[in-house]
């Protein structure tokens, strides 16, 4: 076998071996994609963990997670202030109509939290009690340190309340959010905003 035909044999074999190789690979990744952060339990500590919610929307300075387990909405709101935090779900225009949730922690690691409804398009967000509603909000917890607020809340999707709006898990919706200088109730908002998640197309 002369030279010449041996080194043709030789670069034939390589371009197969590289070949069945570059398949091989592009097979590899197809049949097994990157994984998806796994779910862990939920905790209303105050601290937001990598697989504790399903859904994340930064909207500036703030952030807001989501998920949805057993008819239960959990909720986490991170912003960079040391005063109230509030979100607010359906209604509109303004905050006409709005269920909204607002809390906030003091330095000792104490929170209030407040299941409201506003009637107006820039307030009042009264408590459901005083409306004769009810509060509904099953477990909170939070934080406040040099970095700011973070407070977590759970809420059934449906509370039977005509104060609490109905989550829908399949459709758009409308979220209102806001923050606020110090730990009250009472003082008007730093920043705020709208935004429209949709829970199940973000969290699959």
């Amino acid at each position: 076998m002369n030279r010449k035909r041996v080194t043709v044999i030789a670069i034939v074999s390589l371009i197969l071996t590289i070949a069945h190789l570059s398949l091989g690979c592009l097979g590899t990744s197809k049949n097994n994609p990157h994984p998806q952060t796994e779910q862990v339990q939920w905790i209303a500590d105050g601290k937001i963990s990598r697989g504790e919610y399903t859904v994340e929307k930064n909207v500036g300075e703030m952030s807001l997670h989501f998920r949805v387990e057993n008819d239960t909405l959990y909720v986490g709101i991170s912003a960079e202030t040391h005063g109230w935090v509030a979100i607010g779900f359906g209604g509109g225009p303004g905050m006409r109509n709005t269920d909204i949730v607002i809390a906030y922690v003091l330095p000792n690691g104490t929170g209030e939290i407040s299941d409201s409804y506003s009637t107006g398009f820039s307030g009042p967000h009264n408590p459901d009690t005083f409306l004769g509603g009810h509060t509904d909000i099953l477990s909170y917890g939070g934080r406040e340190d040099e970095n700011g607020t973070v407070v977590e809340f759970s809420r059934p999707l449906n509370t039977g309340d005509g104060y609490d709006y109905v989550i829908p898990t399949e459709e758009s919706f409308r979220i209102i959010w806001a923050y606020g200088p110090t730990d009250d109730f009472q003082s008007m908002h730093i920043k705020a905003g709208h935004i429209y998640v949709t829970l199940e197309e973000d969290g699959k």
